[in-house]
């Protein structure tokens, strides 16, 4: 019997340790690959609250300096649990703050990941597994006193108004249409069609036709055929919650 479970066992550790560690390299990788990006949009990337450099000051003090200020990507990815990781970035006009979530397969427990690609095979309602990143941006609309914490002897927030009027816009991957129309109570309220800017894998769901060409910018278009068919799942805003209310 020794013979077969020391194996299985020791088997059953280095999948572990390869799938953990293989997660966080994705993740740290992702991250790495994107770090320039939410540092040329917001004032704060990670969790240690650290302020990032701008890219001012990596041309007058260098490179180096500049990620020792920054603190590289330190602290800037939370790991949630072995398949699922965090980061987080603040400091921007009218964005209260940005969640990211990085999820990935469950490498480190091979059996589980065979399961959940094999039984969406006999069971419908199950989706098979995705690697993917959610980032969700929450705006301030006009509650910036109530959100930025105040600083005994600092000045009151100022700035132009951020309100705004409600309103739900989503482009969305046609293979996930479906799906997100019966998880999302908002996208559900939203009618759906074509759009010649727009990819042929790619449909918008509007709330109406003015909504849709104020939102399809040339930046906004170039930047969905940039992400492409195997990139980009859904773009969607909305001042509508994603649960329908109970009442």
């Amino acid at each position: 019997m020794e013979a077969f479970i020391l194996p299985t066992i020791l088997l059953i550790l280095v999948a572990h340790y390869w799938g953990v560690s293989a997660n966080r390299k994705r993740a740290n990788a992702w991250l790495g690959a994107h770090i320039s990006a939410f540092e040329s949009e917001f004032a704060c990337i990670g969790f240690s609250g650290r302020r990032v450099v701008s890219a001012t000051q990596v041309q007058q003090d260098g490179i180096d300096k500049a990620q020792e200020q920054s603190g590289g990507n330190e602290n800037a990815l939370k790991e949630k649990s072995k398949d699922v990781f965090m980061s987080y970035a603040t400091g921007r006009h009218n964005v209260a703050f940005a969640d990211v979530k990085i999820s990935l397969y469950k490498r480190y427990n091979p059996f589980a990941l065979i399961g959940e690609f094999i039984f969406p095979f006999f069971i419908e309602s199950m989706v098979p597994p995705q690697e993917k990143v959610e980032i969700t941006a929450y705006t301030f609309d006009g509650k910036e006193k109530d959100l930025i914490p105040r600083v005994p002897g600092q000045e009151a927030v100022k700035g132009k108004d951020s309100a705004y009027d409600g309103f739900v816009f989503a482009i969305v991957h046609k293979d996930a249409m479906k799906r997100l129309r019966d998880e999302r109570y908002d996208i559900s309220l939203t009618s759906t069609k074509d759009h010649p800017r727009l990819p042929q894998w790619a449909s918008v769901m509007s709330e109406n036709a003015e909504i849709t060409e104020s939102m399809l910018t040339k930046e906004l278009v170039d930047a969905v055929d940039k992400a492409g068919i195997d990139g980009l799942e859904s773009l969607i805003i909305s001042d509508m919650p994603e649960d329908a209310p109970k009442a």
